[in-house]
């Protein structure tokens, strides 16, 4: 292979491996990052340490299928696959310490599910080594797929994520579905939003092979069929649709909540539409106001209805998913409003094919909510305070500190920090908002923090706001996962 150039002309070396490493940072032969961003190698270790976290908390979920160990050995053997993938092609060493290197992460994997698992040797080894193996296959399609779209970090983030949730499905369903008497509410929750992103999965992957079906009326009619087999396909008794509105109809609270949510969703596309006649660019400012209504949907429905918000967050993840196949493949009517919108509101972290920023605002904020391994279902700290504040990661840090540091910096910012565009006032601003949002939350009884907790909080504030202040990786991502990490971890 030839070297090549990209696109803003930066000079490339090519090595041995047969990817070709550009001026930039960037990976060329059909792998390029977001540009004007660094790898974010780091980012790949965020998901391990958040799922190992979880494990001090794991002896409190009683009732129900543990998938936290395992889920965190795959974790920690994706983050080496990731490491190993980075220093496959980058270094400049001979085929048979790459060979080597390509081993490793299966290794430590097949050692890891022997020592703490119990596991045998030979389940081990092919329980590892298919993770590993599938895990980057997955992430090199996804770089080649939506050139970019992500850094290196963001890609493994993303990734990881969605591989953890598969395994998690394989080795949650059957369990969950044989037991169809006993379940809990949590439980039938559970498996329909399960069945209906499996079910989403799927879709994305038929148009992403059949193009035929990216016109208006077959596109249309299969998503009749993905509502159709969501919500009528027999997985709880009742059907998954006369479940939820029995579910949603049986507490008062929860209709009052979800009127709360339908008139947040009016509002906001009345927000977006009146962007949209202005043909202008949307502000920084103007964008936080859909942090503000992250805190408005979010802290209610952790507080009061954390299994109504659990199974909200699915339903959003999914419509946010449609709409982003419409405006991709340019299935009209919807497609022109949709590009439109995204013309208005897109930043320069949305510099591909996908508006990641809105989907990473959304998965940011529900990641506490997904990876906690029992956040609101019936176990005994149900109604244990100390729970809460690893749930509200997202909405402290996103859509209280993050708008902060953007309001408050942008408009009064005059010191800058080294090597970046963020201010010294914004960061302050992130972290004493931060701050006297979970000042409020204990004071007003949803918290109960201990001095040991509230330690591990101020360090979460300071290292958040810190990492919001120099990194050039999306912040909606990666703040709720850190401050995830370090109030866990006491």
């Amino acid at each position: 292979m030839g070297t090549e150039k990209d696109d803003v002309g930066a000079e490339s070396s090519e090595d041995d491996s047969g990817i070709t490493v550009t001026g930039n940072g960037r990976i060329s032969n059909a792998l390029f990052v977001r540009p004007n961003a660094s790898p974010g190698y780091w980012l790949c270790i965020l998901l391990p340490l958040a799922f190992a976290s979880n494990l001090l908390l794991e002896n409190k979920c009683y009732g129900q299928v543990s998938t936290q160990p395992v889920l965190t050995i795959a974790a920690i053997g994706m983050c080496i696959e990731t490491l190993c993938f980075f220093i496959y092609i980058y270094s400049k060493t001979g085929l048979l310490l790459k060979i080597c290197i390509a081993f490793v992460p299966g290794f430590i994997t097949t050692l890891l599910c022997k020592v703490l698992l119990q596991q045998s040797w030979s389940y081990g080894l092919i329980w590892a080594f298919i993770i590993t193996f599938v895990y980057q296959k997955s992430y090199i399609r996804v770089l080649r797929g939506f050139p970019g779209c992500f850094s290196f970090g963001e890609a493994s983030v993303l990734v990881q994520g969605l591989m953890l949730f598969l395994l998690n499905v394989i080795l949650k369903f059957f369990n969950i579905l044989l037991k169809n008497e006993n379940r809990s509410t949590f439980e039938d929750l559970n498996i329909i939003m399960m069945f209906a992103l499996m079910y989403l999965l799927v879709v994305c992957w038929l148009l992403s092979v059949v193009k035929v079906i990216r016109g208006p009326v077959y596109f249309y009619a299969l998503m009749v069929f993905l509502v159709i087999g969501v919500t009528c396909t027999p997985i709880t008794n009742p059907v998954p649709v006369v479940f939820l509105i029995n579910f949603i109809l049986q507490d008062q609270v929860r209709v009052i909540i979800l009127a709360f949510y339908l008139t947040l969703v009016i509002l906001t596309i009345l927000a977006v539409w009146w962007q949209i006649g202005n043909e202008e660019k949307a502000s920084t400012r103007v964008r936080k106001i859909f942090h503000i209504l992250i805190v408005l949907v979010f802290v209610p429905g952790i507080i009061y209805q954390c299994s109504f918000l659990y199974i909200g967050t699915g339903v959003a993840f999914a419509i946010f998913t449609v709409f982003e196949l419409i405006r991709v493949c340019n299935v009209p009517p919807l497609a022109i409003p949709l590009r439109r919108a995204f013309a208005s509101f897109s930043d320069e972290k949305d510099a591909g094919l996908l508006a990641l920023t809105p989907f990473c605002l959304l998965i940011g904020c529900s990641m506490p909510l997904w990876i906690s391994p029992c956040p609101c279902g019936e176990n005994v700290y149900t109604n244990d305070n100390h729970r809460i504040l690893p749930l509200l990661a997202g909405v402290l840090t996103i859509g209280f500190g993050d708008t902060a540091a953007s309001v408050v910096g942008s408009k009064f910012g005059r010191i800058k920090w080294r090597c970046s565009k963020k201010s010294l006032e914004g960061t302050l601003a992130f972290m004493l908002t931060t701050l006297l949002a979970t000042l409020c939350f204990n004071y007003l009884g949803y918290t109960n923090l201990a001095p040991m907790k509230w330690f591990s909080t101020v360090m979460a504030i300071f290292t958040t706001s810190l990492v919001e202040a120099h990194t050039d990786q999306i912040d909606n991502l990666t703040l709720p996962i850190i401050f995830y990490i370090i109030v866990n971890i006491c």
